[in-house]
């Protein structure tokens, strides 16, 4: 027994070793349905079979598993087994001294029967991701749990006999899952069933009284040996459930390192878009998916951010509202094309580049002082500077509601008329007032009349009437205030303007 535990130890440490990954039940797979085959051998008083070998009695196991976390899932077993044994050689064995010799026995001790077991165990992963990888290859396990035993025995004495037995059990061991597709699994696995009672084989402290080392060198006390199985297994597993795949591409949730991926993209293993360059930029958003670049994923030799396919000027940095070509005064044309390539920044210039001038002077906008008026360059743009008009201006005031010639202004346009008489080239503008006292179109209308009557005297004395232009304003012009009677005075008048030059 001692070199069949090492050889089985070696395989364990083995597996071990060489395991990178299991693939179970996941968050994706819940539920797990296998069937197992099985081969049960029996330890207790009439001897030890475990890891014997001699003898296969095939039976099955059906486990029905649920996840719980990373590390644990429930399992609920339900197994039948053939099970016998028959102790030939020791102290229950006929013609060897022992007990079996001492009661008179035919033939040797021993039983076979029917096994059959219910249990609830806990299985605990070590690939839980902190052991090894969650989605490894293979990956041992470890479980344990409390169950029912239920056995229909016949047991071989010098007399027959048959019986039922059912008691709760402890359930523990371990084994290794390997991955076989997404969903099946191959379970290798060896478990010791315990149950609560020393019956099973028929020998207990109670089947031999009196008994012990001291009368016979092939045992011990009967009944001192609880009986246990060792149930070893090799099965197919099949994980149930629909994996959650928030984002539709086809990839669970769980694996998905993209997981919002839009709806329609091309993934890779990993859920996340593919990028067939490798660039950095997924295919469904790379311009130029089959050529690396760091524009859009398009290439940009210049690195002006403008990509290459794009750019008018690719080998030359420039900016992307000139579709890649510089500019070097930033006045929006390109240096290639821009005649006036020094052009102050925030000038206005044209379709070659040069500043603009509107009034075609020969002076751009930005220095014309007169920009839609063609001037000189002495002048800042604005035309010539011409003389400043000289005029010859006179006024005569009237009475309230009157327009005839006051006595005191006779003199003045006697003046007037002089002046106009001495250069017949003189013309002169007559503008009649009145203050604002009456309905406006009676002032108008004596504005007018007031305008004409100085007209009249001054064609009197022998000025030319077609030199003479007269309007009336009315109350709209004021040169003072209409609150006072001084004012008003002031403002009942006729100005006669006469420019010399």
């Amino acid at each position: 027994m001692k070199n069949y535990s090492l050889r089985f130890l070696a395989i364990f440490a083995s597996i071990l070793f060489l395991s990178s990954s299991v693939f179970a039940q996941t968050e994706d797979n819940k539920w797990n349905i296998g069937l197992h085959l099985t081969q049960t051998e029996y330890q207790g008083d009439l001897g030890n079979g475990f890891l014997k070998f001699d003898d296969f009695d095939p039976g099955v196991m059906l486990n029905v598993g649920y996840y719980l976390s990373p590390t644990f899932d429930l399992n609920a077993r339900f197994g039948y087994a053939q099970v016998d044994y028959t102790d030939d050689n020791g102290t229950y064995g006929v013609g060897n001294g022992g007990y079996a010799d001492l009661l008179g026995s035919n033939r040797s001790w021993g039983f076979d029967g029917d096994f059959m077991n219910a249990s609830l165990n806990l299985k605990m992963k070590l690939n839980n991701g902190w052991l090894f990888r969650e989605d490894a290859v293979v990956g041992p396990f470890i479980n344990g749990g409390v169950g029912m035993t239920y056995m229909d025995v016949d047991h071989k004495r010098i007399y027959g006999q048959s019986k039922t037995y059912s008691n709760m059990a402890l359930n523990y061991g371990g084994g290794f899952n390997f991955r076989l597709g997404e969903r099946f699994n191959m379970v290798l696995e060896a478990n010791v069933i315990n149950p609560m009672t020393d019956v099973y084989d028929g020998v207990d402290a109670g089947t031999a009284p009196g008994w012990t080392a001291d009368m016979n060198d092939k045992g011990g006390d009967a009944g001192e040996s609880d009986d246990m199985f060792l149930q070893y297994s090799v099965g197919f597993t099949y994980n149930l459930g629909k994996k959650k795949d928030a984002d539709g591409d086809g990839v669970s949730d769980r694996k998905d390192k993209c997981p919002n991926t839009p709806a329609g993209v091309a993934v890779d293993e990993d859920g996340c878009p593919i990028d067939t360059d490798g660039d950095g930029v997924p295919d469904y958003l790379d311009k130029c998916p089959n050529e690396p670049g760091t524009v859009d994923g398009c290439p940009d030799r210049d690195g002006d951010g403008v990509a290459d396919k794009d750019d008018d000027c690719p080998d030359v940095a420039g900016l992307a509202q000139l579709n890649g070509c510089p500019d070097t005064d930033g006045d929006g044309v390109i240096d290639s094309k821009d005649e006036c390539p020094d052009t102050p920044k925030g000038v206005k210039v044209d379709s070659k580049g040069c500043p603009v001038d509107t009034d075609g002077d020969g002076i751009p906008d930005y220095l014309d002082k007169c920009p839609n008026e063609a001037g000189v360059k002495e002048n800042n743009g604005c035309p010539k500077v011409e003389e400043a008009p000289v005029y010859y201006d006179r006024v005569v005031h009237f009475n309230f509601n009157k327009w005839n010639i006051r006595r005191v202004d006779i003199e003045t346009l006697n003046e007037v008329a002089a002046k106009m008489m001495e250069d017949t080239t003189l013309t002169a503008n007559i503008s009649g007032h009145t203050d604002w006292i009456g309905t406006d179109p009676v002032n108008q209308r004596i504005s007018e009349l007031r305008a004409r009557a100085v007209k009249k005297y001054l064609v009197k004395k022998g000025v030319d009437e077609n030199r003479i232009n007269t309007v009336g304003y009315g109350e709209n012009s004021p040169v003072d205030t209409n609150e006072t009677s001084e004012g008003r005075a002031n403002n009942r008048r006729a100005e006669v303007r006469i420019r010399l030059k």
